[in-house]
């Protein structure tokens, strides 16, 4: 028999009144062992779907019919489950604030009793909701969190590690591939770090090489890559109320942001699903009238949107987007998505809210991204146009001409796409391309490199010695010494790393200089531009450029700090010295 709601008295101070608050019925014990049973039972519907979808295993036909009953058995348990704590939450509104993952759940539901096939992918979600769901309500997993004890650093190096490892598997599934094979080992950690990492490097052609399966994993590792993973689990973390004082620290730090974290992480994903859905849309509007496939035109745009705002340079067309060379539209949208994707979201969030600020002017930083980044758009346009305007541009007219000098300017930083043949560029084009690559996009972006900031910080230091001045400034002010030097050890690691991948490559591979170090400074920069020697890169190489894709993701100086123990800062001043410097 249910035990009677508690009703507890509360005096508030707010006049004589007292209001009544009524909290939840005591659930029963029985409730909580059913949810062990749920999780066992979802495990093994997991590894019979990996059986059956994934690795395509011929099972005997009671271990078909088996599959079968399991699957409905969790499903309905996970009802019972959901209706039961529904029942004992009060007040009902509660209940889906605190519970939305179970509300996700129903879609797969109504999909069966409709009688549609929901399909491989969907039943997998439905059962990692389930673990998720389960798992972070034990005790066990309050435990973890408070046993493991990570800087921040370590945590997102960690974060980028698991991604990589999870899609990795998944794109070594035979549903994976189109020829039903699956991947190999070192394609599919390739790949994997590829999309995770935001790079669009790729060693088998995406369109052809992958099936439709494996490539929504490409697509969901690009979405979690994009924006960091730490910042998805801080927004779960927040939805599901397990926000601690831990992740926020994290994101702060990732960010370097101390305002309202809440807001912030809130704003990112209200953002990018704006953004992402505007591309979307314009993209299908565009495509529509190209392909007249309205099915394929969606897949197309969801595919093309989520990759070019985060800047991660993947393509469903094998030729990237050269068909779209001299079509205007069809730039001026992927450059949009490029650019915002690339410019930070604190630079979007002091844009959107610039009309409402009651100081209309931008913080230093958000000039110091818009000016940078403005002008390596001019200075890369005017390259190509100039360097190309005789080679492969000769074919196109003027506006052609323009518009693919602008897009390669635009992507070349850090998104990837191309609509010229890189292979075909000359030696002075790619040489500046390079250049680019290395500096990539701004920090808080979904792009790598050293970042424009750095970039402009470094420049203002030479100006400042040139002009014989104590300090560097911008912007009437004075940038803090801890900046400047932040900004000299990543230059100085970055170059190192670099080099030691590049003299590795030397040895390992058998190709021309510039395309070895192209291809090293795009991997760096998760750029994804290639001269082509890509899928002919040995193992050696491939590992080599797997492991530049990722440090390059997470940062140099990031995964310096992942790897040494943290220590408190000294109180101690010494004396200080001079050493000749030039």
């Amino acid at each position: 028999m249910p035990l009677k709601p508690k009703i507890i008295l509360k005096q508030i101070i707010h006049g004589k009144k007292a209001r009544v608050i009524k909290t939840g019925k005591e659930i029963p014990s029985w409730i909580m062992r059913l949810r062990k049973w749920i999780y066992l039972l979802a495990l093994l519907a997991i590894l019979f779907l990996v059986l059956e979808s994934g690795l395509r295993w011929q099972l005997p036909g009671f271990l078909i019919t088996f599959s079968s009953i399991l699957d409905y058995t969790v499903f309905l348990c996970f009802l019972l489950d959901a209706g039961l704590m529904f029942y004992y939450t009060y007040p009902k509104s509660l209940y889906f604030k605190d519970n939305w993952l179970d509300i996700l759940v129903f879609a797969p539901l109504i999909l069966r009793l409709i009688s549609l096939r929901s399909g491989a992918g969907l039943i997998m979600i439905r059962y990692l909701i389930i673990f998720i769901k389960t798992f972070t309500r034990t005790r066990k997993f309050s435990n973890l969190l408070h046993n493991v004890r990570l800087n921040t650093a370590q945590i997102v190096a960690i974060s980028f590690v698991g991604t990589i490892l999870v899609g990795t598997i998944l794109l070594t599934f035979p549903s994976a591939t189109a020829d039903g094979n699956g991947a190999s080992f070192v394609d599919a950690l390739f790949t994997s770090t590829s999309a995770t990492c935001v790079t669009g490097l790729i060693v088998q052609d995406t369109p052809n090489y992958f099936s439709s399966f494996g490539q929504i994993v490409i697509l969901v590792l690009i979405q979690l890559g994009g924006l960091g993973i730490m910042t998805y689990s801080a927004f779960l973390a927040l939805i599901v109320g397990r926000f601690s004082f831990g992740q926020r620290r994290i994101v702060q730090e990732m960010f370097e942001e101390e305002r309202n974290i809440y807001n912030m992480i809130f704003y990112i994903f209200k953002m990018t699903l704006i953004i992402e859905c505007l591309g979307i849309l314009l993209l299908f509007a565009r495509w529509i009238f190209v392909f007249n496939d309205p099915l394929k035109c969606i897949y197309l745009s969801i595919f093309h949107s989520i990759s070019a705002f985060c800047n991660a340079g993947f393509s469903l067309f094998s030729d990237s987007l050269s068909r779209f060379v001299s079509d205007p539209i069809t730039n001026i949208i992927m450059m949009f998505l490029i650019i915002v994707g690339g410019i930070g979201f604190i630079t979007i969030h002091e844009i959107a809210h610039l009309p409402t600020r009651s100081k209309r002017a931008l913080s230093t930083h958000t000039k110091t991204v818009l000016i940078t980044s403005f002008f390596l758009i001019g200075i890369g346009f005017l390259a190509v146009f100039f360097f190309e305007f005789d080679g492969i541009l000769l074919k196109y007219s003027i506006p052609a001409k323009l518009w693919a000098s602008l897009f390669q300017s635009v992507t070349t930083r850090t998104a990837g796409f191309n609509t010229l043949p890189i292979e075909s560029l000359t030696n002075v084009t790619l040489t500046i391309m390079i250049f680019f690559m290395f500096i990539g996009a701004s920090p808080g972006s979904t792009g790598g490199g050293i970042k424009t900031t750095t970039f402009a910080v470094l420049l203002l230091s030479v100006r400042s010695v040139f002009k014989g001045e104590g300090s560097v400034k911008a912007d009437r002010k004075t940038i803090p010494a801890a900046g400047i030097i932040k900004a000299l050890a990543l230059l100085v690691s970055a170059l190192i790393l670099v080099l030691v991948i590049f003299l590795l490559l030397l040895f390992t591979e058998d190709k021309p200089y510039l395309s070895l170090l192209f291809e090293t400074i795009s991997a760096f920069g998760t750029v994804g531009l290639s001269t082509g020697i890509t899928p002919e890169l040995t193992v050696q190489g491939k590992l080599l450029i797997t492991l530049l894709m990722y440090i390059g993701r997470i940062g140099p100086l990031t995964m310096g700090l992942a790897l040494t123990k943290e220590i408190m800062k000294e109180k101690i001043e010494y004396p200080e010295t001079r050493i000749l410097i030039g």
